[in-house]
């Protein structure tokens, strides 16, 4: 187990920042010997989780690329969301998002987009910020006391970078708050030029899978009716949570890869 237990260490050493790494930086970071990292290595080499690059560095491997296309094409909120997107967007002509919960954080699942000089920001596979901008903060509203509490007991100085509470009571009224109406709005938060609205989605069992936003240049904003937006955006996670209903998680179909493009910002 202690072997496993640093292969899965090793793996999460990459970043965007740093994709590749020497064996000595990872044995340096993981406290451990060098002749022990390269055992390590070797091994996630034979199943495809790394590769070696021509400076003696390693890179993510070939099988992380298969892996997130069985996470893409399996995902039981992807394949209930997918459709209802596509229309979304083309009923409104705007960009819509989706998010997924990702232990403390949210993580950017996709996008279809719908006015193309908007900015995103966000690919597929990133972080979205979870306490600036309405697709993380519908999620948090939704979410059960201890969760929230285990949230804030661990991000207390993002949580106050964001202004949402010196402390637990006041992060937690701040959070109820904006749970109060179907849908959330955020000017700029994340992005300074763009306006969002988001709904929560929810399981079959009550709990927050994940978030759907509608983003929208404010050079636009003047020109668009929000009421009507926020009814189409309301139907439209009442057609996904249906769909999840009766389509629980192991039982889906593949997504088609339209239906796929980056990811989220708001």
């Amino acid at each position: 187990m202690a072997t496993q237990s640093r292969m899965l260490k090793v793996m999460i050493l990459f970043s965007e920042a740093e994709s590749a790494l020497s064996a000595e930086q990872i044995a340096e970071r993981l406290g451990a010997t060098l002749s022990t990292t390269y055992r390590d290595l070797q091994k996630l080499r034979q199943y495809g989780f790394i590769e070696q690059i021509l400076d003696d560095r390693f890179v993510l491997g070939g099988r992380i690329s298969i892996l997130d296309r069985i996470a893409r094409t399996t995902s039981p909120l992807l394949n209930a969301a997918g459709d209802e997107m596509e229309r979304l967007s083309a009923a409104t002509g705007l960009t819509v998002t989706l998010t997924r919960i990702y232990g403390n954080a949210i993580l950017g699942l996709g996008h279809v987009d719908g006015d193309s000089m908007l900015s995103i920001g966000y690919e597929r596979g990133q972080l979205v910020p979870l306490f600036r901008g309405c697709t993380g903060k519908v999620i948090l509203a939704a979410l059960p006391w201890r969760s929230l509490r285990k949230i804030f007991d661990g991000s207390k100085d993002d949580i106050r970078a964001a202004g949402l509470g010196e402390n637990w009571q006041q992060f937690r009224t701040n959070v109820r708050g904006f749970g109060s109406r179907p849908v959330l709005w955020t000017e700029g938060e994340v992005m300074p030029d763009n306006i969002a609205v988001a709904t929560v989605l929810l399981g079959p069992s009550g709990m927050p899978l994940g978030s759907m936003t509608i983003i929208l240049r404010r050079a636009i904003e003047g020109i668009l009716d929000r009421t009507e937006i926020e009814r189409k955006l309301i139907r439209s996670r009442q057609r996904i949570e249906s769909g999840l209903a009766v389509s629980p998680p192991g039982k889906t179909e593949p997504l088609p890869q339209a239906h796929l493009p980056s990811a989220s910002r708001s």
